[in-house]
Order: C-alpha cells, then structure tokens, then sequence
C-alpha cells in the first residue's frame, strides 16, 4: 500500500462506485468455457438514475473502466436490450493512473488540422469583410 496524501480523483471514486454496483446486480456464469462474473443490464440507468451521476460521466467512466481492464462488453445492449459485461477485476488508482497519463499525449495531426480551420475561417472572414467594403463603395 502506498503512502497517498491527496483524495482519489472524482473520476475514479466514479468508476469504482460503478464498479461497486454492477458487481453487486452480477451474477456467476459461463464465459468461454470459465466462470464469469457478468453483469446484465442497462448501464444509463445504473450510472444516470441509480448511482445519480451525471449523463457525461457515462462515456468517461466506461472508458476508463474498459481501459484499466476492469470490464469487458460481452453483448451490446439497446432499446429493452440488457448489455452484457464480464467483470474482470476491481478498478485500482495505479492502473487508473496509467490510462490518464496515456490520455494526455498530443496529437499532432489533429493540432495540425486545427490550425488549417483557424486559418481558413480567417481567411472567410477577410474576404467577408473586402466583399462588404466593395458592396458598399457599389451602393455609392
């Protein structure tokens, strides 16, 4: 056990808070030839309406639980569909840790896409403003 001196993230309290509650709704089955811990239900409502957190935390909290290998999608649910999740292990701030600082690389393509946009909008604006001007000087 490390010597933590600061709180946990919110994210991750979030993610074993989820976690906590989908293992507690799980029940033991048959996965590839093994027994399973799977989860069966509607995961929206678990996150949104039982755990009451909110609409966004959906994406990240599964992402990151996915990520740190925690869950695994067995079946995709929608509309009266149940999803289906193998729970695989408890989410730890370590690993947790791991997939934040891999968040965090830049992309440089996508920087380099933004810088075109800012410099085309630009440009549009420019010619917005010289076909305003020409407008103007036709009037007169």
């Amino acid at each position: 056990m490390d010597n933590r001196t600061e709180a946990p993230p919110r994210l991750f309290l979030h993610c074993s808070a989820v976690f906590e509650k989908m293992k507690a709704q799980s029940k033991a089955r048959q996965v590839e030839g093994s027994h399973a811990l799977v989860y069966e239900g509607f995961l929206t409502k678990l996150i949104c309406e039982d755990l009451g957190l909110a609409t966004p935390y959906y994406t990240s909290v599964m992402h990151y639980l996915k990520a740190m290998g925690c869950v695994r999608q067995l079946a995709r649910g929608g509309g009266p569909t149940p999803s289906l999740w193998e729970l695989m292990h408890e989410p730890d701030i370590e690993a947790f840790e791991r997939v934040e600082s891999q968040k965090k690389k830049p992309n440089t393509w996508r920087e380099g896409v933004d810088d075109i946009q800012r410099a085309m909008l630009q440009r549009i604006d420019t010619l917005e403003q010289q076909v305003q001007i020409l407008l103007e000087e036709a009037a007169s």
